[in-house]
């Protein structure tokens, strides 16, 4: 039994450590910002972010773990050691770089930065550009293109509980620049984002969060084809016929060269209510 507690309390004590290293770090990471320090529920929702990225690196070690003898608990001591010492490598590389940065300067890195998670996005790299979008996080901690590329990768790769909790700090940031009147605020970018997380909740199965969601889309821009569409499916799969039918005729005026509306049309009407 010793064997296995052995190696356990080693690498709890490796994550544990991991963790304080990153959290009492990132508040210095933060200063990179010559604009502005960020709000304290800003910095807490990215170190959130940030820690989870490293966490699942040392979690992929923990699980390892369970059900194997002394030898493979100290391979494992070994794995969660190296974790540990690379994000210290990480954290010095970061701080050493982080040096007063002119304006101009910071505004071309971040586009640099973003082009890249585009284009690793575009070839399905989506490890690498969650790293790279992280890092303009770091960078600017209120920078909504990050964001929106985040919630896109965890979509992508399935991670749904990552793309919510995301998807909703994005909202945040979102409604606080339309408050504040920011130039990159527009409606289509705070109706996109509800619609992604209406179809986050979709995918987890909670369709009434997902109509709540879709709705708030459909309001800020009710002739958004793919909204509807969404809106459509919602509304048939809770079997709400009226909603439907409703969404239906929008969808048939925005969208008249839809192909699938004969079969829309179909589903709604076979739709039985009296369930």
């Amino acid at each position: 039994m010793i064997f296995y507690i052995i190696p356990g309390v080693t690498l709890l004590a490796s994550v544990i450590g991991l963790a304080a290293l990153v959290l009492r770090k990132f508040t210095q990471l933060a200063s990179i910002n010559v604009e502005s320090i960020a709000g304290e529920q800003n910095a807490k929702a990215r170190n959130k972010i940030l820690l989870e990225r490293l966490m699942r690196k040392a979690a992929a070690a923990r699980r390892l773990a369970h059900g194997h003898l002394k030898p493979i608990g100290m391979m494992i001591k070994d794995r969660a050691q190296r974790v540990y010492e690379r994000a210290r490598e990480i954290e010095k590389e970061t701080l050493k770089k982080a040096q007063p940065l002119k304006k101009i300067d910071l505004n071309q890195e971040i586009r640099d930065k973003l082009s890249e998670v585009e284009r690793l996005v575009s070839i399905q790299e989506y490890q690498q550009a969650e790293d790279v979008a992280i890092s303009v996080v770091v960078i600017d901690s209120e920078n909504l293109d990050a964001y929106e590329h985040l919630v896109d990768i965890y979509v992508a790769e399935k991670e749904y509980k990552k793309a919510r909790e995301t998807a909703r700090f994005l909202l945040k940031l979102l409604q606080k620049a339309k408050k504040t009147k920011l130039i990159t605020y527009s409606d289509h970018r705070l109706a996109n984002c509800y619609a992604n997380l209406g179809m986050v909740y979709d995918a987890e199965n909670r369709k009434d969060y997902a109509l709540i969601n879709i709705k708030k889309a459909v309001e800020l821009q009710p002739n958004n084809p793919r909204f509807l569409d969404f809106l459509l499916k919602i509304s048939i799969m809770l079997k709400d016929k009226s909603l439907a039918f409703e969404t239906f005729n929008s969808l048939k005026e925005s969208d008249p060269d839809n192909q699938k509306l004969p079969d829309l049309e179909q589903q709604i009407y076979s739709i039985d209510t009296s369930v």
